[in-house]
């Protein structure tokens, strides 16, 4: 099982669980170089994704709740009015949607709860930026199917994933809450639970 993390951040709290995570950057074109490049001469999967992310308004998450992706969207696709967002016209060939449903998500989503976890799963967005206005996030959130999570790298590897053959699970801990922006991350909280779920993913999945 080859796991991929978008930073030294993620990596440092998991290699000393025993894991043995790779970095493939930040943000949407560095993940989606740093994938491509890991899973080139890779043989064989599951591949996983994991690191954190900010929780959208009405997700009912919490810090350090755990949820799985069951598709992902590019949230930054489009054009931008200060009053909202509009996607591009249907005649442009843009993909901005990467589906995450297979028979891998649902055995990764039981073991996690046959465990004693209670992972939520749904779709998350992708964007360049992370958001800090309430009202961004709320239309996020509702544009995308009730979205759980915002993160910036999950489009990425999952459109380079479904290129190369790859069944892709992304996992992640909520380390904020997109309805209190000014409050602190609660990364080391979001990263031990990260850690305590993917040492369970990596011994049964």
């Amino acid at each position: 099982m080859k796991i991929l993390v978008p930073t030294e951040i993620e990596a440092s709290r998991l290699r000393p669980k025993g894991l043995s995570p790779e970095i493939i950057g930040m943000g949407p074109v560095e993940a989606a170089l740093g994938a491509y490049q890991a899973l080139l001469n890779q043989n064989k999967g599951p591949v996983i994704l994991a690191g954190i992310g900010g929780a959208y308004p009405d997700s009912q998450l919490n810090t350090g709740d755990i949820a799985l992706a069951s598709v992902e969207f590019f949230g930054d696709l489009g054009i931008c009015y200060d009053i909202g967002f509009q996607p591009f016209s249907e005649k442009l060939p843009v993909k901005k949607e990467c589906s995450l449903r297979h028979p891998l998500l649902e055995k990764a989503l039981a073991i996690l709860e046959d465990n004693g976890f209670s992972p939520e799963c749904g779709p998350f967005v992708t964007v360049c930026c992370a958001t800090r206005d309430i009202s961004r996030a709320e239309l996020l959130a509702i544009k995308h199917q009730n979205a759980l999570i915002e993160n910036m790298e999950g489009f990425s590897v999952a459109l380079v994933a479904q290129k190369l053959g790859f069944p892709l699970i992304e996992i992640r801990a909520v380390s904020n809450l997109l309805t209190e922006p000014d409050s602190p991350w609660a990364i080391d909280t979001a990263l031990e639970k990260l850690g305590e779920a993917l040492l369970c993913l990596n011994q049964k999945l």
